[in-house]
């Protein structure tokens, strides 16, 4: 039973590897070429700061 349990999540965990992958490449291939290049990691990081401020409230 244990066993079935640890395939089904390595099968998740493939799955949405995969499908980040494919959304990275996808997103690659199809930006906007006006739009100006931003790191990733800034837009999380200015989406936890509005979460932030809506928490404190």
């Amino acid at each position: 039973m244990s066993l079935l349990l640890v395939d089904a999540l390595l099968y998740l965990g493939l799955a949405l590897g995969l499908i980040l992958v494919v959304d990275r490449l996808v997103g690659l291939v199809f930006r906007d070429p006006r739009a100006s290049p931003q790191p990733p990691s800034f837009d999380i990081g200015r989406a936890l700061a509005a979460s932030q401020k809506l928490y404190r409230k």
